[in-house]
């Protein structure tokens, strides 16, 4: 990986200000982590599913953006299959499904610290030709 592309990637100041760490980024895949803190939960005490789309997205943006021009998403669609508590961290995993010159389909995984599958999500990108 290219040392300004990830320079580039890690000014993400929403992914800072979540606690949001990013771990491994290469061509197409990207991993993500996050501490679930009590001010990420829903009037039930768990995991917002906000937050948890955040991490899944900032893994999303990180893969669709690791080949040094600017992918900008398009659609995203997840569905939450455990949830998030207060202390977790999380982890989420970005991997390519398809690319071509305009478009890219990923795959998002969130897990806890147990490899529990706590949400699943699709996103497409719009690539332009613009490089950074």
């Amino acid at each position: 990986m290219d040392e300004k592309i990830l320079e580039h990637i890690k000014r993400d100041k929403y992914a800072e200000w979540l606690g949001i760490n990013i771990e491994k980024v290469d061509n197409g895949y990207a991993e993500v982590t996050m501490k679930v803190t009590g001010n990420m939960t829903n009037f039930h005490g768990s995991a917002n599913g906000g937050a948890i789309f955040s991490l899944a997205d900032v893994a999303f943006a990180c893969a669709s953006n690791s080949y040094g021009t600017t992918a900008v998403g398009i659609t995203v669609t997840i569905h939450y299959l455990k949830a998030g508590a207060v202390g977790d961290r999380l982890k989420a995993i970005a991997t390519e499904d398809n690319r071509s010159n305009k478009l890219g389909l990923y795959r998002m995984e969130v897990r806890n610290e147990t490899d529990d599958l706590v949400a699943l999500a699709e996103g497409m990108v719009y690539r332009t030709k613009h490089e950074f």
